[in-house]
């Protein structure tokens, strides 16, 4: 039987799955992954940073994910004042979002003081909102009507001097080694191939606003082999969210996660 991997549907995510064989891939959210690994109904995916720090005992992590060396692209607050002016803002948040969404709370509540911060879904009379993926790229694309545009991706290593860390290939922890080993070898193999056809990728997705150039250019600007920086960078995002006491992503809901097909 296949083992059944959470797929992410974002652009950014295509290098890992556009060669990827001999697997059952499961379309979810990114504040999804993390919950249905845990609760056994998927064996792994990309599981986003913030959720992953609550379910560390359940899974295995690897050396694949998704990270920027600054600017992502596609992890965008839309605004109607900068960062640093958004005391008492009412703020929409993607509900897709696991990991940016606390991303943005850090910078506001430790990089730039901001205070009283009114946290809600996406709706009409936002003074800003926080969209991810593809439907950022979109809108960024047809544009929001508000005045500022804001890369958390940038935000954080301005701030940190650490690349920014959105997501961690993760295991189910009772897969056997060998499957897990295998899986691995399979996500490596297909990475190395979409990397180096980067435009065949872009010349299938034409749905984000992007023509082929600046697709190739916006997946070739992503990590996705993680090393020693990448480590810091985790470490630094644990740290931080834990002196905020911030909730820890899908902590107290596994047993309510979502129903995979």
């Amino acid at each position: 039987m296949p083992l059944r991997i959470g797929r992410i549907p974002y652009l950014n995510c295509e290098p890992f799955f556009a060669h990827l064989e001999g697997v059952e891939t499961v379309s979810l959210s990114p504040r999804e992954l993390g919950s249905a690994i845990a609760a056994g109904r998927l064996d792994a995916g990309p599981v986003p940073l913030a959720d992953l720090i609550a379910v560390g005992d359940f899974v295995r992590r690897l050396r694949l994910g998704i990270a920027t060396p600054g600017a992502a692209g596609s992890v965008l607050v839309f605004s109607q004042r900068p960062l640093p002016e958004l005391s008492g803002a009412r703020m929409g948040v993607s509900e897709e979002t696991s990991t940016s969404a606390m991303i943005l709370r850090l910078l506001l509540e430790l990089r730039y003081r901001v205070t009283g911060v009114r946290w809600g879904k996406i709706a009409d009379g936002a003074d800003g909102i926080l969209l991810i993926g593809d439907e950022a790229l979109r809108a960024r694309a047809r544009g929001t009507g508000f005045g500022h545009v804001t890369d958390l991706g940038a935000e954080w290593t301005a701030w940190t001097g650490l690349p920014c860390v959105f997501a961690i290939w993760a295991l189910r922890r009772q897969l056997p080694e060998e499957a897990g080993l295998q899986l691995e070898r399979a996500l490596d193999s297909a990475l190395t191939r979409a990397m180096g056809s980067l435009p065949e990728i872009a010349a299938r997705r034409r749905d984000t606003g992007l023509d082929e150039l600046q697709t190739v250019s916006y997946l070739r600007n992503f990590v996705y082999r993680f090393g020693p920086k990448e480590d810091e960078a985790i470490g630094e995002f644990t740290r931080l969210t834990a002196s905020l006491g911030l909730p820890r992503g899908v902590e107290n809901r596994l047993d309510r996660g979502p129903r995979v097909p």
